[in-house]
């Protein structure tokens, strides 16, 4: 069923068949039609309106937030299509809380890239990145390149990115971001702010991402 939303054969708001009728499609007791039913509505992919039946989310999405996930490996997770870009690149000097983030001096020169992340061809999420440059000169380059900071990062020796912390709020979204998320100013953006490091505890990116908030969801997993 996963696959078949994906490819399209239910599209948005499309009703799926009963659970009596999924139980003799796939020769399956209903009570297990009732676990992936669930299963479906837990990772986002589908809602349930009690008495009328299952429908399929508009575009939403079930970010998995663990210590290791990377964007792309969590959509991938899900049966879909991840793509992610660079819209803007510089070297800059460090404000307070990204030097105290990064674990740097003040003023220490960091990489910050602004990206989006894509889902099926669907803008999900904007993010602001911050690196520290003298460990990783030419990271925008590597993002572009591999459209993945794990990817990028594993260019110079960053064997696995570790998610240190998140935090999560939802907050109205400037003009700049619902313009790049293609929704409406008034729409509540979920923001995710969080500390990535190494696998040795160095941290190596502080994020802010802006995640439209009619399409994703978290779920927290240990």
């Amino acid at each position: 069923m996963k696959r078949e939303i994906a490819e399209g054969l239910y599209r948005t708001g499309d009703r799926l068949p009963t659970e009596k009728d999924l139980a003799e499609r796939f020769g399956v007791n209903r009570h297990t039609v009732r676990r992936a039913l669930a299963d479906l509505t837990a990772e986002g992919s589908i809602y349930v309106r009690r008495g009328s039946g299952a429908y399929v989310r508009e575009g939403i999405i079930c970010y998995r937030l663990n210590s290791v996930a990377t964007f792309n490996e969590t959509i991938e997770g899900l049966g879909r299509c991840p793509a992610q870009l660079v819209l803007a690149a510089e070297t800059q000097a460090a404000d307070d809380r990204v030097a105290e983030r990064l674990e740097l001096d003040a003023n220490a020169p960091v990489v910050h890239l602004q990206t989006v992340g894509d889902v099926d061809g669907l803008r999900v999420v904007y993010a602001r990145r911050w690196f520290p440059a003298a460990r990783f000169p030419g990271v925008a380059d590597a993002y572009r390149e591999t459209g993945s900071a794990a990817a990028a990062l594993a260019r110079y020796g960053v064997a696995k990115l570790v998610r240190r912390w998140t935090l999560i709020a939802a907050r109205a979204p400037s003009r700049h971001v619902a313009a790049v998320l293609g929704q409406s100013e008034i729409q509540p953006v979920l923001r995710a702010e969080g500390l990535n490091t190494d696998d040795a505890g160095r941290p190596v990116e502080f994020v802010l991402a802006d995640w439209a908030g009619g399409r994703a969801q978290f779920r927290v997993e240990d």
